[in-house]
């Protein structure tokens, strides 16, 4: 098998989320024409699309580029035919994936394939997941006790740990009330036809002083705007920045892309970080919010 799973390591070179996966066909060399390619599907998509791109091996990753000319897409048909009729591909060489764990993905073409090509190309090509060997029952017992033990000596540490911080924290702080606004609005983004739902949650500490905000959207679609923008790689561009503050999801049966977001307000954060100044500001903005105090 020629394929790998790999994660998508890089967006547009500034957009990255290790959360989404793609089924890596190939990264091949055709002999005519010496130009390196690779051949890849959203991992457990339900569309029969698959993307190629001119390609580069960078350190531990791929990148994919999308090509210019019109030829290559029928090196690329000529590839999935061969490789999904089991014919010699003599006129293609593979670049190992053995050390690559990523593709970065700057642009791609897409060509739509019938779900059996597809399906094919999955099996024939994607390495199946290895079955763990059976462990020896008495072994099992052994190293069951032996993690029980741990697991038991961690939460009484945990609770002590913890216990102590409540403490020391209680005692040092008159008013420990945290004060939170959650804000919600409604707007169109034109760019790609969508209409977009938001929640913003801000947090305070008990000065008045904002420390983080998490903010939810969801983008609802018509059915051909949304195969659009998932097909055509615009969901890359509204993706999450880091994948440690961020996340997304989408649903073909409603239509919808989703993600989330959570911020760290720091020197750089430059609107309102006093309570009433984030209030005002969001409902200057058309957001409607509701103020809270956490114990009330």
């Amino acid at each position: 098998m020629n394929g790998k799973v790999l994660k998508v390591v890089e967006y547009n070179l500034s957009f990255g989320d290790n959360s989404r996966l793609v089924d890596v066909f190939g990264c091949i060399k055709y002999k005519k024409n010496n130009k390196l390619y690779i051949i890849y599907a959203d991992h457990g998509s339900n569309y029969n699309i698959v993307y190629y791109g001119s390609s580069h091996v960078k350190n531990n990753s791929i990148l994919s580029m999308e090509c210019n000319d019109s030829r290559d897409q029928e090196i690329i048909k000529e590839y999935i035919f061969k490789v999904t009729q089991k014919q010699e591909l003599n006129d293609f060489e593979f670049i190992s994936l053995d050390d690559v764990d990523g593709v970065e993905i700057i642009s791609s073409n897409r060509l739509e394939v019938k779900p059996e090509v597809l399906a094919s190309l999955v099996d024939l090509c994607i390495p199946k997941p290895e079955v763990s060997k059976t462990v020896n029952t008495q072994e099992a017992k052994v190293v069951k006790k032996s993690s029980m033990g741990k697991i038991l000596i961690i939460i009484i540490l945990a609770l002590a740990i913890g216990g102590g911080f409540w403490y020391v924290t209680n005692m040092n702080t008159t008013d420990n009330t945290v004060k939170t606004i959650v804000c919600k609005g409604t707007y169109n983004d034109n760019d790609i036809n969508a209409t977009v739902l938001e929640t913003k949650k801000y947090y305070f500490n008990h000065n008045d002083s904002l420390e983080k905000i998490d903010t939810d959207r969801i983008y609802k679609f018509s059915e051909n705007d949304y195969l659009d923008f998932v097909n055509k790689g615009l969901m890359y561009q509204y993706m999450p920045d880091d994948s440690a503050t961020g996340g997304w999801d989408k649903n073909d049966t409603d239509y919808t892309f989703s993600m989330y977001m959570k911020e760290t307000v720091d020197t750089s954060y430059n609107k309102p970080k006093d309570y009433e100044g984030v209030l005002a500001d969001n409902k200057n903005n058309g957001y409607k919010c509701e103020e809270s105090i956490e114990g009330e």
